[in-house]
């Protein structure tokens, strides 16, 4: 009975929210005040939609953290909201909470009104080792010197600023990959939510190779391209093409890079990803390529069914795909999909069959939970993949599929996504009522086990660990190649 008065109060909420949503918004638009707060009253409600949706909806809360720990994690959350709060507060008490589910799909952002108002640091830094170097400068300032090193900011030494910024990220697995990740591209948004919003940044600062002490006084900047999340990257996917082939003058060597399993990516690009494969493999066959080199350095994930794709092309037996793909309950959560709260579908029932240790989606539906079949003409020869940080989603299920059947040497740093799968699928989307803050969460776990992985709850760890120097990174020379061509020259 009570999870009846639960169901029937959240179904009453999302249906008036819905009704209202339309005027809510044009009429927020004009009256926006990034430093309205809200009652505790107000803030318990959107919490509670939170709460609710992470728990009935999350496949994989347990994945990296105990229900027990978990539990207490919110319910220690929800007693900080006692007090008025602005957007960005809340925000900030919610936010490490959501990280502390390990998984970088479920992600909470600031309103889209909040996003398309204030000042941000114009500069972007590059972390290594926790510390932070200029890596681009958005400013007419031409005084300001790309990799020197950032010490503090307005007065605030940059350990302190992480130590108050890591924990508030979301990211996959027990590490700080995709942290990192995020910190390369969206430094500036960050800091502006989680630190301070100064209309000017004193940033002490050192040149690694004369020791030299540099302030510089950077004003902040109100432009659109600063406040967009994940800017590097959205930036880096319109200056290359997506898809890439080459031959390599030595060792009877190709390179295949992929920066975006994203459908939409590669529409942008003016390129076909089953098109792309057919020409590169057939290419690799009539030139007699002994070694492969597969870039998915860049690559922060997309769609699933690219990779499977993909894999059918180097293997010369039937494989699993995908071991298993649960859900959260065997339930349809119809709240979720009441008058516009959400646009996502939850499950349809007749997929979903209970097991002993959870839910799964039938085989019936997905067809990649069956064996999957190699392409006839298959590539036999010696395959070397190109990890890092920014690997993630797709692209590091991808480097799992690959290291579960020992089909390739993995080469770079630790992938930012889970080496045992990814909590992705479906997603529910939802913009909370009164803060407005932005909400999403997936609804399908897709697991991928491999036996005997040294590396409990981490990302897929290279075989080789292999890092280009800031001086290389910053004069755009890419000694990852050199690296893996000396590597296939030596195994030869």
């Amino acid at each position: 009975m009570k999870y009846f008065f639960l169901f029937f109060y959240f179904y009453c909420l999302f249906f008036f929210f819905g009704l209202a949503q339309n005027k809510k918004e044009k009429k927020q638009e004009v009256n926006y005040n990034p430093n309205h707060t809200y009652s505790p009253a107000q803030l318990q409600s959107d919490f509670e939609i939170i709460r609710f949706v992470l728990e009935n909806a999350h496949p994989s809360l347990d994945w990296y953290i105990s229900k027990s720990k978990l539990q207490r994690k919110m319910d220690s959350t929800a007693l900080l909201l006692n007090k008025n709060m602005t957007e960005r507060a809340f925000y900030q008490v919610i936010s490490p909470l959501i990280a502390a589910i390990h998984c970088g799909h479920t992600t909470l952002e600031p309103s889209y009104l909040y996003q398309s108002k204030g000042k941000r640091l114009p500069l972007d830094f590059i972390f290594r080792d926790g510390k932070a170097y200029i890596a681009n400068n958005y400013t007419q300032q031409q005084e300001i010197r790309i990799g020197v090193e950032v010490l503090s900011i307005n007065a605030r030494p940059m350990f302190e600023i992480l130590q108050k910024i890591l924990p508030a990220l979301s990211s996959d697995a027990i590490n700080q990959q995709g942290k990192w990740a995020s910190l390369d591209d969206d430094f500036a948004n960050y800091y502006d939510l989680l630190i301070e919003q100064p209309d000017t940044f004193s940033l002490t600062c050192q040149d690694v190779v004369t020791a030299e002490m540099i302030d510089y006084e950077v004003p902040a900047k109100d432009d659109d391209f600063l406040r967009e999340y994940s800017k590097n990257y959205n930036e880096e996917i319109q200056k290359r093409k997506v898809l890439d082939f080459k031959i390599l003058n030595e060792s009877k060597s190709c390179m295949m890079t992929i920066n975006s399993f994203l459908p939409l990516d590669i529409k942008n690009s003016k390129q076909k990803f089953k098109k792309f494969l057919q020409q590169s493999f057939k290419t690799i066959q009539e030139q007699k390529i002994e070694n492969l080199i597969i870039d998915l350095r860049n690559n922060v994930g997309g769609e699933l069914l690219y990779v499977n794709e993909l894999f059918s092309y180097v293997t010369d037996k039937n494989y699993k795909f995908v071991d298993d793909i649960l859900v959260a309950n065997d339930k349809n959560i119809t709240q979720l999909q009441a008058n516009g709260f959400t646009k996502n579908s939850m499950h349809h029932l007749k997929n979903i069959q209970k097991t002993d240790s959870g839910t799964f989606v039938k085989e019936s539906f997905y067809p990649f939970l069956k064996f999957q079949k190699p392409k006839k003409r298959n590539f036999k020869g010696k395959i070397y993949i190109l990890i890092s940080k920014k690997t993630f989603s797709a692209a590091s299920f991808c480097a799992s599929l690959f290291y579960a059947y020992q089909r390739a040497t993995l080469i770079g740093e630790e992938t930012s996504g889970g080496a045992n799968g990814l909590s992705a699928g479906g997603f529910i989307e939802i913009e909370l009522p009164e803060t407005n803050l932005q909400l999403e969460v997936p609804i399908e776990r897709w697991s991928k086990h491999i036996a005997d992985y040294p590396y409990k709850n981490r990302g897929i760890v290279p075989q080789y660990f292999f890092l280009p120097s800031l001086e290389d990174v910053f004069n755009q020379k890419d000694t990852t190649i050199d690296f893996v061509l000396t590597l296939i020259k030596n195994q030869k």
